[in-house]
């Protein structure tokens, strides 16, 4: 469609494009130009530049060019006509009617924003000024048990959906939604009786946003107990999982200011800081990390410091986590936690003070990821000391500063009690790199991870083991969340005269984290061995054993802050338990 040539010339001159597009990356000067890292490829050295004389902006890496409308097209995915519309509304510009009738995708786009933003201000009034006793339960736990004050409420627009679930169906619907955009949102469900209801019913409610502040999801967390405890909007076409960072429109200023931001797991952990004040914060909303997250933050700052949960899920999410952050050129710092907290319960019961101690303590990425695997290896032998070496090679390689990776070959060599050269040797007799300069690979499984999945891979493989299996191991004897769950499907599978992997993929409908680990069990050949007889014994007694001792490792630490004769009787009766099955292992 044809656009007048004086329209888009007034849009230009209203939009200044230094202020536009800082809204999506962060800007610094570069003499009478901006430059940032970005947006469209992957790199660690800035080469986007824009212009404001010239009102353009070019990156030298990847080609990318042109003006405030090409550059929304490429980061809102507009065409043309709905990029010029897009502008026109923030400034104040009003196109001829006949072009405002033909933007019907972008019509359609804001209308499903004005959905979202209705059904904001429904959840908050619920939560604020609601009446009936679910809503003053949810009021009492952000605001007493949480410590949650009316500015972050507000600020995050925390709210709470009636256990009804349709309340919010008929506001939308007498506002002249539709039910299938409640659908299209994720905002609603259709029961088996083709009722349509809130999806997020008898929930306190987070609104997602993006990173330019506008409501695109909703994630929601039961009111006391059951499960699952929190439910995210489907992928819907204004929120897509794994590329939105929680919390960072309200955050983003205070990260860029202090240069370094801290990834939090879960919503809680962000709103607890912010609300002690701790502001440059995002997370990761409770899924592991991703490339994309990453990036997002690469856009604003150079150091990232992760401060995930205490417990081994959370120290496996954090290898996981520090990882994607280094291939993405990030500086990796890790803060270790109390065994038992999260930052959420760490800042309410030790203040702000305590945190900050803790932060300061931070561990870089290299010593940290040494750490975990001196833990996972030992290096008393000399097969641990060639795992340790190995598994730190490809940090060593990925280091591009000649100083740094020196200090880091005599780091590990001394750490591990070898000679410098040694380590040269290695690294110059192996390959550990891999196309585009990614890095190889995590941390290693510790070996109660692949103690557990191999039983796993035995339920899957022979009816006559996992009967055994089933028998003998309870589902808390796993200590991954995510293997408890697939051993919990199985244990109700088992039941079955037939049980097939399809089955146990159809329990995890939606679930692509836990259908993808099902399939990595179930391919690995390293695992196929699992269905010998003999070592599915001992795979039993290995992961009886591990939960025992992380039992105990928990309970000895709960023990420290509070002299509890009963803990300590349940104490030594764990230790013998221990101490028994060691026995019937040797």
């Amino acid at each position: 469609m044809f656009i007048p040539e004086e329209y888009l010339e007034e849009i230009k001159a209203r939009v200044d494009i230094v202020e536009l597009i800082s809204q999506y990356v962060e800007l610094r000067p570069s003499g009478r130009n901006f430059r940032a890292l970005c947006p469209f490829h992957e790199e660690r050295t800035p080469s986007f530049t824009v212009s404001p004389e010239k009102g353009i902006f070019y990156c030298f890496g990847c080609g990318a060019g042109g003006n405030i409308f090409t550059f929304v097209m490429r980061m809102e995915r507009l065409t043309f006509p709905e990029a010029v519309a897009f502008l026109a509304e923030r400034c104040g510009v009003e196109l001829p009617s006949a072009f405002r009738g033909a933007s019907s995708s972008l019509r359609e786009r804001e209308r499903l924003f004005r959905l979202l933003e209705s059904a904001n201000r429904y959840y908050r009034e619920c939560l604020e000024v609601g009446k009936s006793e679910e809503a003053c339960r949810a009021r009492e736990y952000l605001v007493k048990k949480r410590g949650l004050g009316e500015g972050v409420r507000e600020i995050f627009s925390l709210g709470f959906s009636p256990s009804l679930g349709k309340e919010l169906i008929t506001r939308l619907l007498g506002e002249g939604f539709s039910g299938q955009e409640i659908l299209r949102v994720g905002l609603g469900v259709v029961t088996k009786r083709g009722e349509l209801l809130d999806r997020f019913r008898g929930r306190i409610t987070f609104a997602l946003h993006d990173a330019q502040g506008r409501i695109i999801g909703f994630a929601g967390r039961v009111l006391g107990e059951g499960e699952p405890k929190y439910i995210n909007s489907a992928d819907t076409p204004l929120f897509t999982k794994g590329r939105h960072l929680y919390g960072l429109f309200a955050t983003r200023d205070a990260i860029v200011r202090q240069r370094f931001a801290i990834l939090v797991e879960g919503y809680m952990d962000c709103l607890t800081l912010f609300e002690y004040g701790v502001k440059n914060c995002v997370a990761s909303m409770g899924t592991a990390l991703t490339r994309e997250q990453a990036g997002l933050l690469r856009r604003y700052t150079e150091r990232v410091v992760l401060c995930y949960d205490a417990d081994q899920a959370g120290q496996q999410a954090t290898a996981r986590g520090m990882t994607v952050l280094y291939e993405r050129g990030l500086a990796v710092d890790i803060v270790t936690l109390p065994l038992s907290y999260d930052p959420d319960s760490f800042l309410r019961e030790n203040g702000k003070e305590a945190f900050l101690e803790l932060l300061g303590k931070a561990q870089p990425f290299f010593e940290y990821a040494l750490e975990l695997l001196l833990k996972n290896c030992g290096y008393t032998s000399l097969e641990s000391k060639a795992r340790v070496i190995r598994g730190m090679a490809p940090f060593i390689e990925a280091t591009k500063d000649p100083v740094e990776r020196a200090l880091r070959v005599r780091f590990l060599a001394e750490r591990v009690g070898v000679d410098e050269v040694l380590v040269e040797r290695v690294l110059g007799r192996e390959d550990f790199g891999v196309p585009g300069g990614a890095l190889p690979r995590g941390i290693p499984e510790p070996g109660w991870v692949q103690a557990e999945k191999m039983l796993l891979r035995a339920c899957f493989d022979d009816a006559t083991l996992r009967g055994r299996i089933v028998e003998v191991i309870d589902r808390d004897h796993f200590q991954k969340p995510e293997h408890q769950r697939i051993f919990q499907a199985i244990m109700h599978l088992s039941s079955k005269e037939a049980f097939t992997l399809s089955d146990l993929v159809d329990v995890f409908q939606g679930e692509e984290g836990i259908q993808a680990l099902i399939g990595e069990i179930a391919s690995r050949e390293e695992f196929a061995c699992a269905s010998r007889e003999d070592l599915v014994e001992d795979l039993i007694r290995q992961v009886k054993l591990s939960s025992l001792e992380q039992k105990i490792r928990s309970l000895r630490e709960e023990l420290r802050r509070s002299d509890d004769p009963e803990g300590w009787r349940r104490y030594h009766a764990l230790v013998q338990e221990r101490e028994k099955l060691r026995r019937t292992t040797t």
